[in-house]
This record gives C-alpha cells, sequence and structure tokens, in this order.
C-alpha cells in the first residue's frame, strides 16, 4: 500500500487571514526559543500554529497541514486540539516547548477547503494521542458499526468500521465490516492516498468516546488474558467432542450466535460462503471461527449429513469477543494454479511467499509477519492450505491467475 502525505491547498488572498498572521508573525518574533520549540497560540478551545512550527509538525509527525497564499507568499498552517498538545508532549522531539500569546479567530477567515485539511490533521491528532497509551503488541478497540464518513461529510452506507487495532510499533489498522482491513499510518507514515476518509472518520469515533478507549488501551492486556483463558476453554471443549465423534461439523451454540472452530470453520467458509474470524488464542496465536445465526445453521443442517450442536459451557456473546476479520477471507474463493509455492522464512528474519509457475522460479513477494508466522506454526490441514492460497492470491493476484490462465503444461493445484 503506497503511503504519502500531501498538502491541502487554499489559494486565494484575504485580508483578515493576513492582518492575524502578520500580527501573529510579530508575536512570534519576540519569543527566543530554540530550534527544536513549537510554538503555538490559543485558538478559541484549539491551538493554532503556523509557518514552520506547521511544517516541522508535518515533517515529523506527519500531521495535515494548510496552505493558503498571502502577499509575502504561501503560508502553512494547522490548528492542534487539546489531544494533540498531549501527544506532542510525549514526543521525541527534544525538546517541546509550548507558548500562548495574542489569541486569533482561525474560523473567521477559514474556508472550506481549510476545513476538510483540519477535520483531517485533528483525526490523526486523536489517533497519536490515543497510540501513547497502548502497551501491547495488538490492542483491538470495537466500534460495533460506525459508517465511513467522506471528506465532504458525506456517509458511505456500504462500509462500516468495526474495529480498530493499535499495535506496538505504532501502527493503526482498521477493520471494516466487509473484512477489509486498512492501514491508516505506521509510524509517522500515514496513508493518505487510501486512508484519508477513513483516517478522519476513525478519528471522529474514537474521539466520542476518548476515556473509554484510553481505558481499555491501558488495561487490554488482563482483559485479553481473560478472553485467551476463554478461548482456551472453548477449544478443549470444542476438540473434546471432534475426537469422540464423527461428524460432518460441530457447531458450539453461543449466547447469540453458532460458531465453528479450526478447520472446520476453514471447511465451512468455504462451502457456505461464510465470513472467517480470527479468535485470539494467545501468544500470537489465533483460531480460524465462524459465526453463525440461526437461518445459516438451518442452511448448513438442511445440506450437511451429520451435524452436532452442543450448547457451549463458556457461554458468550457476539459483544464480548474482540475478533479481526481474517486475512485467510481473500483465499477462500480462489483457485490458482502452481507447480510449487511456498512460504519461508529469511536470514533476516522477513518471511516471504514463493511460487514456481511452468518452471520458472517467480519473484518472492514479503508477506506479513503475522501471516508468515501463523503458517510456519501449522503442520497442516486447511487452515494451512487457506494461509497460503491467501498470501499468493495478495502477493501475485491477477499476474498469476493471467499466467495460469495461459499455461500449457500440467500443474498442480494448490
Amino acid at each position: 500500500m503506497t503511503m504519502t502525505q500531501e498538502r491541502m491547498n487554499t489559494v486565494g488572498s484575504d485580508e483578515t487571514f493576513s492582518d492575524d498572521i502578520r500580527a501573529l508573525r510579530k508575536e512570534r518574533a519576540k519569543i527566543k526559543n530554540r530550534r527544536d520549540d513549537i510554538v503555538i497560540f490559543p485558538n478559541g478551545d484549539k491551538w493554532f500554529v503556523f509557518d514552520d512550527d506547521a511544517n516541522r509538525l508535518f515533517e515529523v509527525l506527519g500531521w495535515q497541514t494548510s496552505e493558503k497564499l498571502m502577499d509575502e507568499g504561501a503560508i502553512s498552517w494547522m490548528n492542534l486540539s487539546d489531544e494533540g498538545r498531549e501527544a506532542l508532549l510525549l514526543t521525541d522531539l527534544n525538546p517541546i516547548s509550548l507558548w500562548k500569546h495574542a489569541e486569533i479567530n482561525v474560523a473567521g477567515w477559514s474556508s472550506e477547503e481549510d476545513y476538510k485539511a483540519d477535520r483531517l490533521s485533528l483525526a490523526q491528532q486523536t489517533l497519536d494521542y490515543l497510540l501513547q497509551f497502548n502497551r501491547n503488541d495488538h490492542a483491538i478497540v470495537n466500534l460495533g458499526k460506525f459508517p465511513i464518513y467522506s471528506k465532504d461529510g458525506d456517509i458511505d452506507t456500504t462500509e462500516n468500521i468495526c474495529f480498530v487495532d493499535f499495535d506496538g510499533r505504532g501502527s493503526v489498522n482498521l477493520f471494516t465490516e466487509s473484512g477489509k482491513t486498512i492501514n491508516l499510518v505506521y509510524g509517522q507514515e500515514w496513508n493518505m492516498m487510501g486512508g484519508g476518509d477513513y483516517i478522519i472518520s476513525t478519528g471522529n469515533m474514537l474521539n466520542t468516546q476518548l476515556e473509554d478507549v484510553k481505558h481499555t488501551l491501558l488495561n487490554y492486556g488482563s482483559v485479553e488474558m481473560q478472553r485467551q483463558l476463554k478461548t482456551d476453554d472453548i477449544m478443549e471443549e470444542y476438540n473434546s467432542f471432534l475426537s469422540k465423534y464423527r461428524y460432518d461439523h460441530v457447531l458450539m451454540e453461543q449466547q447469540d450466535f453458532y460458531e465453528a472452530l479450526g478447520d472446520d470453520a476453514v471447511s465451512m467458509a468455504s462451502k457456505y460462503h461464510l465470513k472467517l474470524w480470527d479468535r485470539d488464542a494467545g501468544n500470537g496465536l489465533v483460531v480460524p471461527m465462524v459465526m453463525l445465526n440461526i437461518n445459516q445453521v438451518d442452511k448448513v443442517l438442511s445440506e450437511a449429513d451429520d451435524v452436532l450442536i452442543e450448547e457451549s459451557r463458556i457461554m458468550e456473546s457476539r459483544d464480548e469477543l474482540a475478533l479481526k476479520p481474517s486475512p485467510l477471507n481473500e483465499g477462500l474463493n480462489e483457485t490458482l494454479h502452481f507447480n510449487e509455492s511456498g512460504i519461508k522464512k529469511t536470514r533476516n528474519g522477513d518471511y516471504m511467499v514463493w511460487a514456481r509457475l511452468n518452471g520458472v522460479d517467480l519473484p518472492d513477494k514479503e508477506i506479513s509477519p503475522e501471516m508468515g508466522i501463523r503458517y510456519l506454526r501449522l503442520i497442516g490441514g486447511a487452515e494451512k492450505e487457506l494461509l497460503l492460497r491467501s498470501a499468493l492470491q495478495q502477493s501475485y493476484g491477477t499476474e498469476i491467475g493471467q499466467l495460469a490462465t495461459h499455461s500449457q503444461s500440467a500443474m498442480v493445484k494448490i
């Protein structure tokens, strides 16, 4: 995914704007600050930075600036929220000094383009602020179903944000209802090309529940330990049924859904067009699962010969689970053909997918550590096969499909 940052320009000369900026520059010139100080001015319930200070925040943190023309040339500026100010205090900029001087009114001269850039910058500040509270490799915040808003304020009703993942490397990912995974930021590299609207929507949603999200991030480890212990118990219960009986499928009845786990979940997802989810099993491991409602259960019962339905001893509700859409979903309906293929770990610690088609070695492609570790830990089975198929589809996609279609040699189907 290509990541970039782009400035939003507001072209035009506004006398009120120009007068305010000239006055601020006079105030700014009085401050004997060091090079690394960021000078901010009060602006209603927010703060204001401009010129080199705004450019510095853009360059170091990636926060969106607005740009406007004056007779003296272009000027960059940005609003800061209280969360943005707090995030600055916690960064590695060395040191940060915050100054308050003459008050201004940005709203009096900001345009529609300024407003769009401002919403984006404030959302970035919220995400950076919340990242400071995460002490986990991954912390998943469940948003239920929250619609995605465009920069123009319109709602995209075809997509809903379900989960936001804060990881320990300074990355934020979101998972949509359709199973799409979108990286918003990695370090300070913001995904402006593909995720600008998602950044705004996610920031807006998180900002409405800041204290709850902070509590989740700060206490995620203990909450997750409870979830993992539950998963261990449920898997033990599930496997006991599989070992005792021979059924086509085993379904566990929970409070408001039915679930299948492991290879059985993979098989059912493919056969009945269900979405796969990752259930956290601890120690970096996840268990694939499918959730079924009563209508989907009826369909399975009508098509399968032997189905066991058992009420779980550990009753859970859908809302209690911090599930992520599984990356295996991308490979469920793909039929790719290769002579050979696999996933390997290199000496420098990267994970690569490789494939050979018609006797020709295709270039190795890097995949996520999560997918590589998960694949290599599995001995075999439907989940491992689907992981490989998903990695091949993500890495080679149409390129491989076209080569496979035109191939005249015998191939082994993966």
